[in-house]
Order: C-alpha cells, then sequence, then structure tokens
C-alpha cells in the first residue's frame, strides 16, 4: 500500500481544478506537496542513504493527479534539502533551515541554471564576491545570468534556495559554489532579489516558473554552503556540489513507472467503457479491437519490466564502489528508457481515448505535458544521450553485459555499437563534423537499445511471466524494426505475428495485472466510469434550461 493512498482519496486531491484560476490552481499545487511531504516524512537520513522510502516517492503513483505539486516535492527533497543535508553536518547552523524544508513549512528551491546557461551550467554566470566585513554580494550581472525555472515566485509560502553563484574573493575566480538565500517570506522578495514570473509552458499542470535576478545581495558568510577555498579541481568540486542532479536523474525518470501504471490503467478502464455497435447491430467495447489492445498491452508489459529496471538500476547506482561515471550512466539510461516508454504511452493512449482523450481533467494529457518537463529537468534527454552514447563508443567504461547475447534486444544494441564504431574508424576523432553529422543523431537510439536490452536482462533476472517478457520485446523492437528487417532478416509479417502472439497472451491476464499495480485510486478521470462522469457533470458550468412541453 502507498503512503498516499488514503491521501489521494481526499477532496484535497479528488477536486478537478482545471477551470479554475491559475493562481488557485497553484496554491492547490502547494497543499498537495505538503501534504504529500506529511505522508513521508522523509529524513536526512533517507536523503542521505537514498533509502527505499526516497524511491518509493518517486515511484508514487500520486504524481500521475498532480504533476505540478510532483516538481514541488522533489525540487523540496532531492534538490533543496538533499544539497542541505550535504552539508549540515560540518555546518550545524543550517540545520533549523533544512528542518523547515524537511517538513515542508518553507519552500526549498534550487537555482543551478540560467537562462544562458544550461547543459553548459558549468560555465553560469552569477556572481557572489567576497566583502570587507566578511559577507558576500550576489549578482546577476545580465539578463542570461538570470536563474531559469525554479519555481521562486511568492505564493503564500516563505521560500529559501540553493543558489550557485561564481566565487570570487580579492579579485580570484575561487569557483563555483552554492549559497542558501533567503528569497522572499510568502509575499515580499528579499531586498535585492527580484522575480519574474514566466507563463505557463502549456499543456502541463501549472508551477509558478520564474526568472531570478539578484541585484548586490548582501548575505552572510554563512550563507555559503562549504569552504571559501579554491579547488584543486574547480570541476569535480562543482559536480560533487551538484550530485543531487545526478541523483534527480535517476529519481525523475522513475516516474515513468507510475505514469505507465496510471496511463494504462486509465485506458483500460475507458475502452471497457466506450462501445460502438457492429454490423450486427451488437455493442461492444473498444477494447475488443487489437487497435486499443497493442497500445495498452504494451504499456502494461512495460510497467512490469520498468519495475525491474528500477530495482536494478537502484541498487547499481547506490553502490559507491562502482565508478562514478558509471553510477551517472545508470542513472541516465534508466531516465532515457522510462521516459521513452511513458511518453509514447500517453501520446498513444491519448489518442486511443479520441475526443475525450485530449481533455487535461482525464489526465493522459496533462501527464505527457508534465512528463515533458521532466524529459529535460535534471539532464536532458538528447544531452545525456550524446555524452553517454560518445563515452560508451570511446570505450571509456562500461555498462552491465547481458547475461543473454542472443536475445534479440542484445543483438540490436550489439549490431548498433558495430555500425557505429566502424563509421567512427573512418573519422579523425569524435570532435570531428563527419561524427556531428552521422553518429550524434543515432545516439538517443544506441543509448534507448542499450537501456532496453538491460531492462529485458533485469526482467528475466526478476522472474517476470513470460508473457510479459514477450510483450516488452515486441514493444522494443517496434522502436527501431527497420534494423531488425535489415540486420537479422525479420520480415515485417513475422514481427506483425510476433506482436499478435503477445497480445493474445497477456489480454486474458489483462484484470489480474492491473490489480497487482493497484492504481485505481490514483484514476480520477471522469471519462473511466459512469458514477465518476455523472459527478464530473455536476461540476461543469453550464448555460440554459430544458424546455417545458
Amino acid at each position: 500500500m502507498w503512503p498516499t493512498q488514503e491521501l489521494v482519496q481526499t477532496p484535497l486531491f479528488q477536486l478537478h481544478n482545471e477551470g479554475f484560476p491559475l493562481n488557485e490552481r497553484i496554491a492547490l499545487s502547494y497543499k498537495r506537496a505538503k501534504a504529500i511531504s506529511d505522508a513521508y516524512r522523509l529524513t536526512v537520513t533517507d536523503l542521505l542513504t537514498l533509502s527505499p522510502k526516497f524511491w518509493q516517492l518517486h515511484t508514487d503513483p500520486i504524481w500521475a493527479v498532480d504533476g505540478a505539486a510532483g516538481t514541488l516535492v522533489t525540487l523540496q527533497y532531492n534538490c533543496c534539502a538533499g544539497t542541505l543535508a550535504m552539508f549540515a553536518r560540518t555546518q550545524p547552523e543550517i540545520q533549523p533551515t533544512l528542518k523547515k524544508v524537511l517538513d515542508f513549512d518553507i519552500s526549498g528551491q534550487f537555482c543551478l541554471t540560467e537562462v544562458g546557461h544550461g547543459l553548459d551550467v558549468f560555465h553560469l554566470e552569477t556572481t557572489a564576491t567576497l566583502l570587507p566585513d566578511g559577507g558576500f554580494e550576489i549578482n546577476t550581472p545580465h539578463d542570461r545570468a538570470a536563474k531559469y525555472m525554479p519555481p521562486t515566485a511568492p505564493v503564500g509560502v516563505p521560500c529559501v534556495a540553493i543558489v550557485f553563484a561564481r566565487t570570487l574573493i580579492r579579485g580570484e575566480d575561487c569557483g563555483i559554489k552554492p549559497f542558501l538565500i533567503e528569497l522572499h517570506n510568502g509575499k515580499d522578495m528579499s531586498p535585492g532579489v527580484i522575480c519574474k514570473v514566466l507563463p505557463q509552458r502549456g499543456g502541463s499542470r501549472p508551477v509558478n516558473h520564474s526568472l531570478t535576478y539578484f541585484h548586490n545581495v548582501q548575505v552572510p558568510f554563512s550563507a555559503l554552503l562549504g569552504t571559501d577555498a579554491k579547488a584543486d579541481d574547480p570541476r569535480t568540486a562543482f559536480f560533487t556540489n551538484i550530485s543531487r542532479v545526478a541523483v534527480g536523474t535517476i529519481a525523475i525518470g522513475s516516474l515513468g513507472i507510475p505514469a505507465l501504471q496510471v496511463a494504462s490503467a486509465i485506458a483500460s478502464k475507458y475502452s471497457n467503457r466506450r462501445t460502438v455497435v457492429d454490423a450486427q447491430g451488437v455493442r461492444k467495447p473498444i477494447m475488443s479491437f487489437q487497435t486499443q489492445k497493442i497500445p495498452i498491452m504494451s504499456a502494461v508489459a512495460q510497467s512490469f519490466v520498468m519495475q525491474a529496471l528500477h530495482h536494478k538500476c537502484v541498487s547499481l547506482f547506490c553502490n559507491l564502489k562502482l565508478d562514478p561515471r558509471v553510477r551517472h550512466a545508470v542513472a541516465s539510461t534508466l531516465k532515457l528508457v522510462m521516459i521513452e516508454h511513458a511518453q509514447t504511452a500517453h501520446l498513444t493512449l491519448g489518442d486511443r481515448c479520441g475526443a475525450q482523450g485530449l481533455f487535461e481533467v482525464n489526465q493522459l494529457t496533462g501527464m505527457h505535458s508534465d512528463m515533458r518537463g521532466t524529459a529535460i529537468a535534471e539532464g536532458d534527454l538528447l544531452g545525456i544521450s550524446i555524452r553517454l552514447g560518445t563515452e560508451l563508443l570511446l570505450g571509456r567504461y562500461s555498462l552491465p553485459e547481458t547475461t543473454d547475447p542472443n536475445s534479440l534486444l542484445a543483438k540490436h544494441e550489439l549490431g548498433l555499437f558495430r555500425e557505429m564504431r566502424e563509421r567512427m574508424s573512418e573519422m579523425e576523432h569524435h570532435r570531428s563534423p563527419e561524427y556531428d553529422q552521422i553518429v550524434l543523431p543515432e545516439l538517443v537510439n544506441l543509448v534507448q537499445a542499450v537501456g532496453h536490452r538491460i531492462a529485458y536482462d533485469a526482467a528475466v533476472e526478476a522472474k517476470l511471466e513470460p508473457y510479459l517478457l514477450d510483450m516488452y520485446v515486441a514493444s522494443c523492437v517496434k522502436v527501431d524494426l527497420h534494423w531488425y528487417v535489415e540486420n537479422l532478416g525479420l520480415t515485417r509479417r513475422e514481427y506483425r505475428n510476433m506482436e499478435r502472439a503477445a497480445v493474445e497472451a497477456i489480454y486474458p491476464r489483462l484484470d489480474d495485472l492491473l490489480a497487482r499495480m493497484n492504481v485505481d485510486a490514483y484514476v480520477t478521470a471522469p471519462f473511466t466510469s459512469d458514477q465518476k462522469w455523472d459527478e464530473y457533470l455536476g461540476t461543469l458550468e453550464t448555460f440554459g434550461l430544458p424546455s417545458e412541453k
């Protein structure tokens, strides 16, 4: 049972707020985020050891009900509290603030990237200059250095942030360091701190994303987290200070599990409720059509395989004896595969639900838009694929080898590596124009192939049922079907037969599989049942009255 199982059934989460004014929707998400934090009560130990409870939070289906609240929770716990926890033992003066963040009495943010610096954030330009009195002055030197995205606008809850700035001490650049800064008291911004609220992303559950500027903001020396000394290796020191980003890569990638679970449950319920009349005048549910079964069964199988992948990757990521590059590669691979599966499911299943699938209240489009942000946060999927794929091709490190080299997915992975390395052998080096033109566009596909294979191996190791494995393999082969046709001689007809057999094997077990997911409480979409639909109709703005006879 999830810690939020009862919470999600309360009016706080059952309320359909899609038609509410924007500010009310944002305020509601903050209340929901606070309620989720109260349900979990994460501790410093949970954050530093990456406890099972920490990972459970990031696979909780409640994210599918309000992705904005989920965003606030992971920023609060992983990014802000997680960073503070790294320094709390040696800097006890920050412990009271850390407790307030853990209790969600204040909002905790993480101001790292800037308008002009995303993937190249190592070159950020916000400055922290040591003053003669021993304090620091924080400045945004120009508009491109504004902190981008963190929701720092006042919404009635006081807000602090971890702000990363280039630290200047007696004229010397001592590297990028984190500072704990109070941004506002819930209503008024702190002196010198300016927030410009960004327009909504469009389609996603609303968050008060902002641009944040600092103009001669005075903070005490104690605001600095860590030492003021210049590191021998500034780059390594920087990545150590932002290590919660790497944790976030795997943490928010984990959201693919509840996304697949809830999306497949929604589409299944809708497809059994929605009916058509056939040529014989018989009414039957649209679930009887293969066009509904294929994407739903694929998402169901993927949700179970992703749980096995999650268990495997978390175990590897938490193994501090592993090369840090390998741990980060594991996180990146998990994120890419889970987000790819979830986004394909959201889009396809939303389309299979027709016109009603277009509406945010039925969850699928909101989940899809929320996850577009997830795909970019804590490591843009394209960016991490380019880095990871290149390093794997160059042999700088490797991920766990397959336990079944004869599987289709292992052959696909091996074939792509062989093909790309052959092309690279014709190039001067990996920074050549040819590498950019020929290899870079293929790296997402390469890392996906690695992830699909690792997921399959993890599912076999977890002893998942063969019908789930077969459906998963069929869904992965479809992603790059032309490779299998070209290299393994698999015909399109043979693939269709493979997919059909997998669907027919899993479909009779659908109800049991959905019950095992245990996510019905998190399905709030009105179009999934007559009762939900009737209750929802009563909340809609209505014009006109029935005519009298």
